[in-house]
């Protein structure tokens, strides 16, 4: 079994570097653009079933994917982003003003403190791992495999994989619609890659799009 992990294109929330969690926020315009090329880059991987976060930003990124596969996304909110709590929609700047040192505390420390009423990171690699072994029960027989997700969801998975210590958690940079693949071998799985974005290079893109009637 193959999975490809992609986090949803680029939304206004993000341009404005505001904590999104579960608060729905749109897609901009280079977010769907990006949505394209992903659904463009994965064309030609024989994905055979694609599921997404049940939050529109996810759902609008797999819609546009399977669009051009004719694959209708599967939505599971296993597949959400971490929970943010009273801090979503906030920048950090308004977080540490309104909370103080709260946020710099839960940075430090993001497996076993979150924000009021939010998720602890613990807790998102747990549900993630969920979405792992539903997808070993659902697709026994190994099938290629494509899951719009969030950035901090992708990093809790693949901080599982990678078996990594919780301080490496923040080194792993998942950009929007950057794709990461993990692979399932001798019942456990690896990663293959993460954050490969080269398919939003508009050059290589329109050089691929050339090729195509």
């Amino acid at each position: 079994m193959e999975i490809y992990l992609i986090r949803h294109g680029e939304t206004e929330s993000n341009l404005q570097r505001r904590y999104q969690g579960w608060t729905e926020s749109p897609l901009s315009d280079n977010g769907l653009c990006q949505a394209e090329k992903v659904g463009f880059f994965l064309a030609g991987k024989n994905i055979e079933a694609l599921y997404c976060s049940d939050l529109n930003r996810a759902l609008h990124t797999a819609r546009v994917i399977g669009a051009g596969s004719g694959i209708k996304p599967q939505i599971t909110s296993l597949l959400r982003e971490i929970h943010f709590g009273q801090w979503e929609g906030m920048t950090f700047d308004e977080i540490e003003a309104a909370w103080g040192s709260r946020i710099s505390e839960w940075i430090d420390d993001p497996f076993h403190k979150a924000a009021p009423g939010g998720e602890t990171l613990k807790e998102v690699c747990e549900r993630m791992q969920s979405f792992l072994v539903r997808m070993q029960e659902i697709h026994p027989n190994g099938k290629r495999i494509a899951a719009v997700s969030h950035g901090g969801s992708i990093r809790a998975i693949l901080y599982s994989v990678l078996g990594l210590d919780t301080k490496s958690f923040w080194e792993l940079k998942i950009d929007n619609a950057s794709v990461s693949l993990i692979r399932l071998e001798g019942g456990r799985f690896k990663v293959v890659y993460y954050n490969r974005n080269h398919h939003l290079e508009e050059d290589e893109y329109k050089e691929l799009n050339s090729n195509v009637d």
